[in-house]
């Protein structure tokens, strides 16, 4: 999932401290209530550890009334490249997470998405979510590739 919309960037304050708007608080309660009518259950959330995607985490757990101690914050995928995603969603640990939501930042989540649907170019909004079902019997085993998209979602 895509961060929610974000308050502009300016020179007071840093990329990495932006806060959700109010639109963007709303699109991420209609994404997170959208999502939790298909997937019941959640094991882990892991946020970039950037205000904006800690809250958009927040409002997922929120809706899938599930403790806030579910989100892991990692530092590791803010601004990074897909590698960081790939080497964070191998760490899970496989007896304790089947199902976990990556809650990061374009470009990078967006081409994440684009690969594993088979969709060369994709637009990515805020508040956007993809669920993949994965093929695989561990989290080691994550590659991004082709995979069953079982839902997508754009505000």
């Amino acid at each position: 999932m895509r961060h929610a919309k974000a308050e502009q960037g300016n020179f007071e304050i840093s990329d990495f401290e932006r806060k959700l708007t109010e639109k963007g608080k709303s699109d991420a309660d209609i994404s997170a209530k959208t999502l939790s009518k298909k997937i019941k259950t959640i094991d882990l959330i892991v946020s970039s550890s950037a205000k904006r995607t800690l809250k958009t985490a927040k409002i997922i757990a929120e809706n899938f009334e599930i403790d806030k101690n579910k989100i892991q914050s990692i530092d590791e995928i803010y601004e990074a490249s897909s590698d960081a995603y790939v080497h964070v969603i191998r760490s899970l640990n496989d007896e304790k997470v089947e199902t976990v939501i990556i809650v990061g930042h374009n470009p990078t989540i967006g081409a994440m998405v684009a690969m594993m649907s088979g969709i060369e170019i994709i637009e990515f909004k805020p508040s956007s979510f993809a669920v993949f079902n994965l093929s695989i019997e561990t989290w080691k085993m994550f590659r991004i590739v082709k995979a069953e998209n079982i839902l997508s979602h754009t505000p």
